[in-house]
């Protein structure tokens, strides 16, 4: 592998970059320093999850000595704590570190799990239960905008999806119960409403919030697609859509740069073209024999968009 060394030090020589400038130039070069951002990130992620766990743990197994309302004022008090740090630095303005970011998001999941649990105790709202998701979507949507966080809107986006799902009618957006006309269709409903927030966010908020938008709204509308294909009264409609979401997604790639709509394009079409497959044939040879064809075509696939996008950076 080339060097960039010798260049470096010749532009030192030459006055272009200054001596602190061009050590850390070197060690990066050298590969002496690295960055562990997203590494940290992933510990951080794992680290809210399992502080969530292990408060839902708490709660089961102390319950009847804690009593609900002690439950609930407690959780409170710990999601204050959580939003404390990220508050402090907002009115500071200045930047957030990781680790509050990650604290935040832990205090707009113990948020979600008090109002739940309150919900299921107290029965505020009666028959009309489900809207406390949407309550719990429009508070974490307000804490994402007021604190700009990108976290806390993904959790706003989650919290109206289970809405949408549940307060529309029967049956859940998990597992494959998107396998109906309504449900199939409920879920790209709400992709198309995300997909109107974003746009009044792009010329209300200088889409800060544009990925975050984009990201969900195309993981919603693929699952809902993904149900469609998975039943066999619906596969005919579901296919087609499949394609075309694959194809929009994919153009998408290419033109934003961003890879992991390839992915999406890429993945979400082996996986459905496979249920589908997978239904016709069964468990037969013939039908392995496709799915492994399936998967290797969607490697070699998202090997060469991975190509095409790395040449087009600059």
């Amino acid at each position: 592998m080339h060097s960039l060394e010798e260049e470096l030090r010749e532009l030192r020589s030459a006055g272009a970059l200054d001596e602190g400038t061009t050590a850390r130039a070197l060690a990066l070069e050298r590969r002496t320093v690295f960055s562990i951002f997203e590494e940290l990130r992933a510990a951080l992620y794992a680290a809210v999850a399992l502080v969530v766990t292990g408060v839902g743990i708490l709660v089961k197994e102390h319950l009847d000595r804690i009593g609900p309302l002690t439950l609930i004022f407690a959780l409170a008090l710990a999601a204050g704590a959580c939003y404390i740090p990220a508050i402090r630095a907002h009115s500071r303005r200045s930047a957030r570190s990781p680790g509050a970011d990650y604290l935040l998001l832990l205090g707009a999941l113990i948020v979600s799990a008090d109002l739940g649990y309150a919900e299921s105790q107290f029965h505020w709202l009666a028959e009309n239960w489900s809207r406390h998701l949407l309550l719990l979507s429009a508070l974490h949507a307000f804490t994402a905008y007021a604190l700009d966080s990108q976290l806390v809107l993904s959790v706003a986006l989650a919290t109206f999806a289970g809405w949408f799902g549940i307060e529309r009618g029967p049956g859940s957006i998990t597992a494959w119960e998107f396998a109906t006309p309504a449900l199939g269709l409920r879920a790209l409903l709400c992709a198309g409403v995300i997909l109107a927030w974003r746009a009044i966010d792009q010329r209300t908020n200088a889409a800060r919030f544009r990925e975050v938008f984009e990201h969900f709204a195309a993981n919603l509308a693929f699952w809902g697609v993904l149900g469609w294909c998975s039943d066999a009264h619906l596969r005919f409609i579901g296919v087609p859509a499949l394609l075309i979401l694959a194809a929009v997604a994919i153009r998408t790639a290419l033109h934003s740069g961003t890879e992991s709509f390839a992915v999406y394009g890429v993945g979400y079409t082996a996986l459905g073209l496979s249920l589908v497959i997978a239904q016709i044939t069964g468990l037969t040879l013939l039908g392995a024999t496709l799915v492994l064809g399936i998967v290797l075509t969607a490697a070699a696939a998202l090997r060469h968009l991975h190509d095409l996008l790395k040449d087009a950076r600059p």
